[in-house]
């Protein structure tokens, strides 16, 4: 289990003091307006900054007593972008680094819709299918393929991985994202500007506005339009899906 103990950055950018933790099983999206610290906190979760005050502890061991190697077994982080220096063909990619199988490799490939995909050089893909590959090699870097059942209670942190997408895209990503986390007791958290995406997929929601976290909980809970207007500054209207989960549109 990933744990936030009192955790923050009290230097710019701040983050105010945080305790909750990632549930295995769970898909937690972080939502909030441009500025109020999703991608901030991404990088508290993931061990890339160390909080300013408090602890960020997997397994109750702080981040920074874990191993690089043993860390990356158990925790892989999908950045916003994709930056290479070499061409690498799509398949070596996402393998590189990894333990994953030839086979849990190909698997990973079709998961994502990347067989087509998987000669081509990474420098010549789309903005959409550039992200696909980076969370492709993230679930090879924790072995995630359907068959390797080695990845339990392991923790996969994604920042933005729908904004390149299409519809259909988002869709899929989101539903094997929720899969992955109950199947195999994956603790996922993803920044989101979606909210919709977050209504409809994720299990649990923080809110975030100037650093802070306002609400935490079920989307039915966090995703309420009178909070939604204030924090973002817009006219929104809610409802409820068949599904029971919240519908967010743009007021008139």
């Amino acid at each position: 289990m990933l744990s936030l103990i009192d955790a923050g950055f009290t230097e710019a950018p701040t983050l105010a003091p945080l305790s909750d933790h990632l549930e295995p099983g769970e898909l937690t999206a972080i939502v909030g307006p441009n500025g109020a610290g999703k991608s901030t906190l991404l990088s508290l979760l993931s061990g890339y900054r160390a909080p300013g005050r408090g602890s960020v502890c997997l397994d109750s061991k702080p981040l920074s007593s874990w191993a690089a190697v043993e860390l990356a077994r158990r925790r892989a982080v999908v950045a916003q972008k994709l930056t290479l220096g070499f061409d690498w063909p799509v398949r070596e990619l996402v393998a590189l680094g990894s333990e994953a199988s030839p086979e849990e490799v190909e698997e990973v490939l079709a998961m994502l819709d990347l067989e087509v995909l998987a000669g081509r050089g990474a420098q010549n893909l789309s903005g959409g299918e550039a992200q696909r590959v980076m969370i492709a090699r993230a679930l090879c870097q924790l072995r995630l393929g359907r068959t390797a059942g080695v990845s339990a209670n392991s923790v996969l942190l994604l920042d933005e991985p729908t904004s390149a997408l299409d519809i259909g895209q988002q869709q899929r990503l989101m539903r094997l994202l929720r899969q992955l986390a109950e199947r195999q007791r994956l603790a996922i958290a993803c920044v989101l500007h979606d909210l919709n995406l977050a209504a409809r997929y994720a299990h649990r929601v923080w809110l975030l506005e100037r650093g802070r976290r306002i609400a935490a909980g079920p989307p039915i809970e966090v995703l309420d339009g009178r909070i939604l207007a204030r924090v973002f500054k817009a006219k929104l209207v809610t409802s409820r899906q068949a599904d029971g989960s919240p519908l967010v549109v743009l007021a008139p």
